[in-house]
């Protein structure tokens, strides 16, 4: 299993009830092929964006590792914020870490279990 998979099963709990952009990120993995237009239909019906999550999830499930991959960068264009919040620390978004968005205590917690996590594995 991919890393872009596992973070997309592991924090399948946090992306039903938090992702908000639902639609744009639908509509990016529609256009490159990654859903049925039925699909799409069918979370577009969907009133509320958690209906929409879990429509897009039993997309996602059916479509493996490939379609989760992109979900996964889809997420990480459309909810940035989101993203970094649920991100494991990776050199990725450790680079993240370092940016202006440090006044953050959310980013300084960050930080801090990033640093913690690199001293673990040594």
């Amino acid at each position: 299993m991919s890393f872009e998979a596992q973070f997309v099963d592991s924090n399948y709990a946090q992306l039903i009830q938090r992702v908000t952009s639902v639609m744009p990120i639908a509509d990016e993995l529609k256009n490159k092929g990654m859903l049925h237009p039925e699909t799409y239909s069918e979370i577009k019906a969907e009133q509320t964006n958690q209906g929409k999550m879990r429509r897009l999830f039993e997309a996602l499930n059916s479509g493996g590792d490939r379609v989760k991959s992109d979900f996964y960068y889809a997420l990480r264009n459309h909810e940035n914020y989101l993203f970094k919040d649920l991100a494991p620390c990776t050199q990725e978004t450790e680079a993240s870490c370092n940016q202006d968005t440090e006044k953050d205590a959310t980013w300084k917690t960050r930080k801090i279990r990033c640093s913690y996590l690199k001293k673990k594995e040594y």
